[in-house]
């Protein structure tokens, strides 16, 4: 208990779990990026990147060459 005679605690909450829920939701929602022809490329070269390998793979050099595939394949030659 404090001074006052209150007890010291959580304080109530007001929201409801429902709207708790709505604010998590909010909170964390993806910005909207565009979808680019770079990116849709990349995410097809990553997929065919990853159905191939077996075992780990380093995150960083698999994206990397996922960028790269899909800039080749934009590429005006």
């Amino acid at each position: 208990m404090s001074s006052t005679g209150r007890p010291v605690g959580r304080p109530k909450k007001k929201n409801t779990l429902l709207e708790e829920a709505r604010d998590f939701r909010d909170a964390k929602a993806l910005k909207d990026k565009p979808l680019t022809a770079r990116l849709y490329l990349a995410g097809q070269a990553l997929a065919g990147l990853l159905s191939g390998r077996q075992g780990s793979v380093r995150v960083d050099d698999v994206k990397r060459e996922a960028y790269d595939w899909a800039d080749h394949m934009l590429d005006d030659d």
